[in-house]
Parts: C-alpha cells; structure tokens; sequence
C-alpha cells in the first residue's frame, strides 16, 4: 500500500507547478531561420529557467525566410528576430514596428575570398562577387563594400543563393557574401586560407534585434519588458559561460558528433562578439540607428528619413 503521506506531497508538487505554469504568459517568438547554435541565449534562458522567473512561457516559430514583419502585423506572433536594416525600410514604408532589444550590436556581413585569388579589395575589379539575394542584408552589406572601397560598378554581382561555400571552392566567383559567424568559420575548419572583410570594421550598420507592433506594445508592455529583462540576463550567462550554453543548447539543436562540436563552439564564439556592448546587453543605440538610416537614405534603399521614435522601443 502506498504512503498516504508521500501521495499527498506528490499531489502538493504538480498543484504548485500547475499552478505556476498557468501564472506564466504565453510569449510567441519568430525566427525566420532553423534552431542554431546562434540563438543559444534564448535555449540557454528557456533551460535555465530565466524567462519563467519573469512569468513568460517562450515558445518559438521557425520558418526559413518567414515573414516576421507580416506575422507581427497581424498578431500571430508577439516577437520577431530580425534585422534591423529591414526595419529602417519597413518604417520606411509606414510600418508600425519597433526594435525592443538589439540582439546584434554588430553587423554580421562578411565578403570574403580564396587568399590564392584575391588579396586585396582592389583585386576584384572585374572579377565576380557572388551574393544569396538581390536585397536583404547581404544585399546591403555588399553595398557598404563596394562604396567603403570605391568598387561600385567594378565589380560583377551573380545572385547564388546560399550556395557560397561550393560556389567560392569551384572557383565560379571570385568571392562571395556570407555571415561573419558561420562561412568563415566552416571554410577554416577545412584547411582553406581566406581573406576577409567584416562590414562591422567600416560600418556601425545596426544589426539584428527582437521586434514586436506598436499594437502588440499597448496590450503586452509588461510582459514584452519581462522579456527583455530576461533576455538581458540570458545574454549575460551565455557571454560569462559559453560551454554551459552550448550544452543547453542541444535539446533545440540536437547534439552534433564529436568532430562537429567544436565548430558549434567557434560559431557560439564568434557570435558573441556580436552581442558585446558598452551597458546592458540588448541596448537600444539611437546613434547607431540614426546613422544606419543616413545609410540606407545614401544607399537609395530607403527614399525618407524614419524618425527615431518609429524604430526603437527601450523598455528597460
């Protein structure tokens, strides 16, 4: 026969932890990409408990190339990750979206090269760089390339999709577009020597943030401020404790065979440069956002100046 005492305390805990779940808040967030090591805050804060402290129960969308600006419009989703470039253009065009937490202070565009084709900038003149897209942030941050070192109409531009590793190693183009934390880091890994340039070295584009409605703002403040606090703190453990996040990490991951662990490593390592700041994590600059919108305007991307208070929302 069972212990009445031990049934009753079993009954105590899942009441309390019932209870405590139905206290938490439905938090929906959208990534326009798969579960990657990139985002191991967000896994490392859902696992270590950070965003339940604050009442929030975080559930997140993917969909590679999902249309975050549309799904927040429409109130499917709460959050967006997203870069911050494509919310300058949306506010652009009247869009009511602001940036709540910047989760890149950095620009993560790279151009890069084989070093036995290119050495210089001045080395691609009349050669062919190869980009994903004809617009979105790859797109852009070619252009901050090309104007920074004068190679605007010296250069070919091939769209290759995300093929830059196999199109760069077959020689089809001369040098290729991809992100600072991930290209570089496989083609390393594989023994190639490359030549780089990192946007964020010649540009204060502003990066990626976490984006929500001015709708969902008036009905969700307090909660979407609760987010960011947790956040903050979820930056904070995985900037002071890469291993750990990286471990709590692979239940949204999965776990990578040993000889794949250490590039998740570097690609975590990389990524935290993007997130390092002077103040809390997640900063709102409006220097930064100011002067990324002069860029679009210079760039045509954009065809009016987007006030300040169209773009960021600081909730702290």
């Amino acid at each position: 026969m069972k212990h009445p005492f031990k049934i009753v305390c079993v009954w105590i805990l899942l009441t309390t932890l019932e209870s405590l779940h139905a206290q938490e808040q439905l938090v929906k967030l959208a990534i326009g990409y798969i579960p990657h090591v990139q985002f191991a805050p967000l896994y490392a804060g859902i696992e270590k408990g950070l965003y339940r402290e604050e009442g929030i129960r975080l559930e997140i969308e993917y969909g590679f190339g999902m249309d975050i600006f549309s799904l927040l419009a429409a109130g499917k989703v709460d959050i967006g990750l997203s870069d911050s470039d494509q919310l300058i253009i949306a506010g652009s065009k009247g869009m009511e979206l602001r940036a709540i937490f910047q989760y890149y202070q950095k620009y993560p565009v790279t151009i890069l090269a084989k070093a036995n084709r290119i050495k210089t900038p001045e080395d691609f003149v009349g050669k062919t760089i190869g980009t994903p897209e004809l617009y979105g942030t790859s797109w852009i941050g070619l252009q901050l390339f090309l104007e920074y070192f004068r190679l605007q109409n010296r250069v070919q531009i091939e769209r290759i999709g995300y093929t830059q590793i196999p199109t760069l190693l077959s020689d089809k183009v001369d040098g290729v577009v991809c992100f600072f934390n991930n290209e570089p880091i496989q083609l390393k890994e594989r023994g190639i020597s490359i030549v780089q340039w990192d946007v964020k070295d010649f540009s204060s584009m502003v990066g990626a943030s976490f984006i929500t409605s001015t709708s969902i703002l008036t009905k969700k403040r307090e909660i979407l401020s609760a987010f960011v606090r947790a956040t903050e703190r979820a930056v904070q453990f995985t900037m002071e404790n890469q291993k750990d996040a990286f471990r709590l990490s692979e239940p949204y991951i999965g776990k990578p065979d040993v000889s794949r662990q250490g590039f998740f490593q570097k690609v975590l390592a990389e990524t935290c440069h993007l997130f390092m700041v002077e103040g809390p994590y997640g900063s709102l600059k409006p220097a930064v956002y100011r002067e990324s919108v002069e860029t679009l305007l210079r760039l045509g991307l954009i065809d009016k100046p987007v006030p300040l208070e169209k773009l960021i929302q600081p909730l702290r």
